[in-house]
């Protein structure tokens, strides 16, 4: 006798009794949900009560999933960072909160590496993938938000020398390209090439020899 294979439900299922309920009934649920698990109170925060705090949670989630205290013999968890960072994503919509916590994840492995030696190719591979994405990103972000994220990518360039796996190349020739880059768009926009702590100068205009 042949078993009737059960269906599985759905988020279309699930809508239906929803858009069934009123006001009090769909706030009931939510608290439920609220109350039912760390994520899902993490996640109503950060959509629903936006703050510095907010973001600060993630970071720590982060870091704690790519670089774990030594000591406290916790393993780490890459997809636990990814699964954050895009948690993150999903409840906010911030872009350059999002571009952060890529940040931090890669300078968190990129600090593992080189405090312990700790490293193989898909780990590696892994950080080079958010650098990657975080380059992408760079365009669409705000002026003061792009410098700092070049400011913190020029930074990661400095551990050249210091680990292998080709990844030291890898961030050496993202920071040169990104410096580069933002070099030409201060040029674009009339400015001098920016001072060492890292504030724009209005170019000069040429004296008249008289």
């Amino acid at each position: 006798m042949t078993k009737t294979k059960k269906k599985s439900a759905t988020w279309a299922d699930v809508k239906a009794n929803l858009d069934r309920m009123d006001r009090g009934g769909l706030l009931g649920i939510i608290r439920n949900l609220y109350e039912a698990a760390e994520m899902n109170r993490r996640f109503l925060h950060a959509r629903f009560v936006p703050a510095a705090s907010a973001l600060e949670e993630y970071r720590r989630l982060v870091r704690a999933a790519v670089f774990p205290d030594p000591f406290s013999q916790r393993p780490i968890h890459l997809r636990d960072g990814t699964a954050a960072i895009a948690e993150y994503k999903r409840a906010t919509g911030d872009l350059a909160g999002t571009v952060d916590l890529m940040l931090e994840f890669v300078e968190a492995g990129t600090e593992q590496a080189a405090d312990l030696g700790y490293g193989h190719e898909a780990y590696f591979g892994a950080l080079e993938r958010k650098v990657r994405e975080v380059v992408r990103s760079l365009d669409s972000l705000a002026e003061a938000d792009r410098r700092a994220v070049t400011a913190r990518l020029v930074k990661l360039g400095e551990y050249q020398g210091t680990i292998g796996w080709g990844y030291c190349d890898f961030l050496g020739d993202v920071a040169a390209k990104v410096q580069s880059r933002e070099a030409r768009s201060d040029r674009t926009r009339g400015l001098t090439p920016r001072a060492p702590d890292g504030a724009p100068g209005v170019r000069e205009a040429p004296r008249v020899m008289r």
